[in-house]
């Protein structure tokens, strides 16, 4: 049997780990910073009303998480491409092609009509039953639900 040598170390961290942390450190910063310096409402978080009560964005948040908006939309409704769009900007209409017909007709309500599932120049039955989670048990909502829905999505920029 040999004997080995021992390995000389260094005491302290490596260079390479002391850099990584700093880099993953001013990484999360600058994600942070750039997520308290928008203009939209706070998406996060644990809203105090209960689904359907009267407007605000709480009770939007409210009634967004309860109908499960985010898992198609993404957690900050910014959409999920190809097929998910985002729900951010629409206060000019519609920003999907396939929605801008529907934009151009009804320029007010597009937003209700496409949610609730009510377009009459819509073919396909299955579009015309509105968003996934709205057509369908147990997310049935109400129209008020939908209009506090739309209003929020309206102050999304």
């Amino acid at each position: 049997m040999t004997p080995h040598a021992p390995i000389a170390t260094r005491p302290g961290l490596p260079r390479w780990a002391l850099g990584l942390t700093v880099f993953v450190f001013l990484v999360g910063a600058v994600y942070l910073g750039s997520n308290l310096s928008g203009t939209n409402p706070p998406i996060a978080g644990g809203p105090s009303a209960s689904p359907g009560a009267g407007g605000g964005s709480a009770a939007a948040l409210a009634i967004i998480n309860q109908a499960g908006c985010k898992s198609c939309h993404g957690p900050d409704l910014g959409g999920v491409p190809p097929t998910f769009p985002d729900l951010h900007g629409l206060q000019g209409g519609p920003t999907v092609d396939n929605l801008k017909q529907l934009g151009q007709q009804h320029p007010k309500d597009w937003m209700n009509i496409w949610i609730a599932g009510k377009d009459p120049s819509v073919s396909d039955p299955a579009m015309r039953k509105g968003m996934p989670v709205f057509g369908g048990p147990p997310y049935n909502l109400t129209p008020q639900q939908i209009d506090t829905i739309v209003k929020y999505l309206l102050t999304l920029k």
